[in-house]
């Protein structure tokens, strides 16, 4: 006849379910953690990309201006960078970039008003976008050039403007960056910030059911009954 082997300590019904629910608690509020850290992270990089793309575009040639002279004379070419077709796209993506820090400055609503103006800035940058595409009016080609060539008299007719269409395209797409950052912003910028209370201020209290657990299966692994209370 074999001896009953010994069990372990009983635990009640009560702690149990209330160290279950404390770990529930633990493991959701990690999760909303780092759902939370994951849409602020992306609005900060929607908004960065898009900006900083902006403004290197805005430094790159839009369009060239060629001028005709008469033989002998060689032809006299004017590259004319974004910034200089339209100053407003440029203009734009650096309120976008005081953006970023803004956000990261703010906190509820002002956050949230933050996040509405970074996406009407975005909108602004495709609309001057799109406008600057096009090319340059003959006065404004003669301007140009008489800037960089104050010699150079430019006749009526006697310049050719070639435009690339790569670069405006590329600030629109920049502006959608921009604009799909402030909206997330402007959506969820509030929340953030309850939820950044609630689990970053005070990690020991998110710990704590943790440790609650691992003490409870150390003693139940030495043999010791973890409900028991020490007699005084």
């Amino acid at each position: 006849m074999t001896d009953a082997q010994p069990s372990g300590p009983d635990i009640p019904a009560d702690d149990s379910a209330e160290l279950a629910v404390g770990g529930a608690d633990a493991l959701g509020g990690d999760r909303a953690g780092r759902r939370t850290h994951a849409e602020f992270a992306l609005a900060l990089i929607l908004d960065l990309v898009g900006a900083v793309g902006a403004i290197l575009v805005a430094l790159q040639t839009w369009q060239v201006v060629t001028v005709h002279a008469a033989p002998p004379r060689p032809d006299v070419t004017v590259h004319v960078t974004g910034h200089a077709v339209d100053s407003a796209p440029l203009a734009f993506a650096l309120v976008a970039l005081a953006g970023v820090v803004a956000v990261l400055a703010t906190r509820g609503i002002v956050r949230r008003v933050v996040g509405a103006i970074v996406a009407v800035v975005g909108v602004g940058l495709i609309w001057r976008a799109i406008t600057a595409a096009g090319a340059v009016s003959a006065s404004q080609a003669r301007s140009l050039v008489h800037a960089q060539h104050r010699e150079v008299s430019v006749p009526s007719g006697a310049a050719s403007i070639a435009t690339h269409a790569a670069w405006p395209v590329l600030t629109v797409a920049c502006g959608v960056l921009v604009v799909a950052g402030g909206a997330l912003v402007a959506a969820r910028g509030q929340r953030w910030r309850a939820m950044s209370a609630r689990y970053e201020s005070d990690p020991a209290r998110a710990a704590d059911p943790q440790r609650a657990a691992a003490s409870m299966w150390t003693a139940l692994d030495r043999g010791d009954d973890p409900t028991s209370r020490p007699s005084g």
